[in-house]
């Protein structure tokens, strides 16, 4: 996919989040408020165990025939996720930035940034992007997909291979 056609899909990507209802109030332990706490403890553990160097942390969220996608790779079942975090958490020191989060049901979709620094080289790099996460029935991720201009993001496309 091309940088045009990477950045159409990000801005209908966003277009597609500005018209999902908010609900602005939850009954207390409905789908939707178990998804939502599930995807911000995911993501702050993320973080913590980026800066701790243990992608295990965070591959425990995905359930074990749980797929991850992105316009570069795409990584099926937990042993598979976990070479690939295993990979990233090597090669990068990197967190997530949420700017805006939408939960319907048992599905959020994320819109943040990832900022990383290449751990061998210095080099910084940060790719906004949108991620949809869908929980299954485990309460853990059954998939995760992640959208962003595949030309910023080159360095990651051999990550876990």
């Amino acid at each position: 996919m091309g940088r045009l056609g990477a950045k159409f899909v990000c801005v209908l990507g966003l277009i597609m989040l500005a018209a999902v209802p908010l609900r602005e109030a939850r009954a207390a332990g409905s789908v939707a408020m178990q998804v939502e706490h599930l995807v911000k403890q995911a993501v702050a553990e993320y973080n913590t165990a980026m800066e701790a160097g243990d992608s295990s942390s965070f591959v425990k969220y995905f359930a074990s025939n749980a797929t991850r996608e992105t316009p570069l790779s795409k990584q099926s079942g937990r042993a598979d996720l976990a070479r690939y975090f295993e990979a990233e958490f090597k090669a990068y020191k990197a967190s997530y930035q949420v700017k805006r989060m939408f939960v319907q049901e048992s599905s959020a979709a994320i819109v943040l940034t990832w900022d990383a620094v290449d751990r061998k080289s210095g080099d910084s790099l940060r790719i906004d992007m949108v991620a949809l996460f869908e929980v299954g029935s485990s309460g853990q991720f059954s998939s995760a997909t992640y959208y962003f201009d595949s030309a910023q993001a080159k360095p990651l496309a051999e990550l876990g291979k």
